[in-house]
């Protein structure tokens, strides 16, 4: 009795039994969509990640220059374009909220409930809020928001040499509706359960980077004149 294949030609020998191309695509489709389920959480999670870390940075950024701005001008801005209109700038770029990559931040302003420092405790009673709410904070009281021993906000303008300055409204709310000075801060609109605590708060619009106050996380705030250091250091600066 011949041996399989006697007779056939050679490449007709050779040729796979039918179907066996097809299971090996199918065995390695199956395998590559393993693979993507376990490494696509951890490529979001890395993202997510550098989202956060992108947020304070941020936040951080416009907190210094809005303390920034307050030695300069002898006010906060009442607009968060004033940060880079006015001449010197007091930031380099007005950055986007990194979680929307949107220019819509949440502006705090002074005498409101967000901008107390978010280093003091929470009042008794209050609870970490669930999807759809937010943390209660404490009452304002008389500080204009920037914490520690940061100078309390000047009086406006009035008058002098000098850039022009707009002065302070009496309300947070413009002819036009829209919300006016004067800013003490910054934070995030999306709430994100974070990946990370930072300063004890794990959802994402709530932490305030306040002026003043958004560097304690580091056990130190930072004189906005080391942001610009040709330029003289404030009295209070270390020799």
């Amino acid at each position: 009795m011949g041996r399989p294949g006697a007779g056939l030609p050679p490449a007709a020998a050779r040729r796979p039994a039918p179907g066996f191309t097809l299971v090996g695509v199918v065995v390695a489709i199956a395998i590559i969509t393993i693979l993507l389920a376990a490494v696509g959480p951890t490529i979001s999670t890395i993202i997510e990640r550098d989202r956060e870390a992108e947020l304070i940075f941020r936040g951080k950024q416009y907190a210094r220059a809005i303390l920034a701005f307050q030695k300069r001008y002898g006010r906060v801005p009442n607009d968060i374009t004033e940060l880079i209109k006015l001449k010197p700038k007091s930031i380099r770029q007005l950055w986007k909220d990194p979680m929307c990559d949107c220019d819509q931040w949440e502006l705090i302003f002074a005498g409101t409930p967000e901008a107390t420092p978010m280093g003091q405790a929470p009042p008794p009673g209050s609870t970490t809020p669930g999807p759809g709410a937010r943390t209660p904070t404490p009452g304002f009281g008389s500080q204009p928001g920037f914490g520690g021993d940061a100078t309390p906000t000047p009086p406006p303008f009035s008058g002098g040499s000098g850039a022009s300055r707009t002065p302070t409204p009496s309300s947070i709310f413009g002819s036009n509706g829209k919300k006016v000075g004067p800013i003490v801060g910054v934070r995030t609109k999306v709430r994100r359960q974070a990946l990370r605590m930072w300063r004890g708060r794990a959802y994402t619009d709530e932490w305030r980077f306040l002026a003043g106050d958004a560097d304690n996380d580091t056990g130190q705030g930072v004189d906005p004149n080391s942001l610009y250091p040709n330029r003289t250091p404030s009295p209070s600066a270390s020799p």
